[in-house]
């Protein structure tokens, strides 16, 4: 495993390796992220680029404080994107979870079988925009995005044990919602 603090050392110090590998790094999960909260590739290749710039014209000021460099990025990116919906005046489109993530219907099973588990992808993610504000970027930052709880906390302001409460509330509600809506898989699972 490369040591994190070392690359940002260097790289603080002007070597365009670390500043490299710290792109090359970090590149996708950020873009992953801004990618979901605008649904626009343009766009989020933009803000993804954006953030890398921000981060580095500071990054002389940056400290590691014991919070990965990734969790930093995030912070920035997250702002760059409420930014971009406030200049837009208007509310971040809701974006198909199936295009980020594996998609949930077996390869081999039966056409009839993958129809409804698309549908029930489908009615998964209109479930998802029901739940409260926090609630949803807790799954959208530890599911969706993949991030240890750890960086998700520290992106919504909160401690990592609030962060899981808030996680554990969600998948309650979204499993409450999908019992409602009779999308539960037989073995009780989604």
């Amino acid at each position: 495993m490369i040591d994190e603090q070392q690359i940002i050392a260097k790289a603080q110090g002007g070597d365009r390796d670390s500043l490299n590998a710290l792109i090359g790094t970090y590149w996708q999960p950020i873009y992953r992220l801004v990618l979901y909260k605008t649904g626009n590739i343009e766009d989020s290749q933009e803000l993804t680029q954006e953030t890398f710039f921000k981060a580095f014209r500071s990054f002389s000021r940056y400290e590691m404080r014991g919070t990965p460099f990734k969790t930093y990025l995030g912070r920035i990116a997250l702002n760059l994107v409420t930014d971009y919906w406030r200049k837009k005046g208007r509310m971040p489109m809701v974006i198909d979870m199936a295009e980020y993530q594996e998609p949930m219907a077996d390869r081999h099973a039966n056409p009839e079988n993958t129809a409804l588990d698309q549908e029930q992808q489908a009615e998964l993610v209109r479930l998802m925009r029901l739940l409260p504000g926090e609630q949803r970027q807790a799954i959208e930052l530890r599911i969706i995005a993949g991030l240890p709880v750890k960086e998700a906390a520290a992106i919504m302001g909160k401690t990592d044990g609030a962060l899981k409460m808030l996680q554990q509330r969600a998948l309650k509600t979204l499993r409450r919602l999908c019992e409602e809506q009779g999308i539960m898989s037989e073995k009780g699972g989604w």
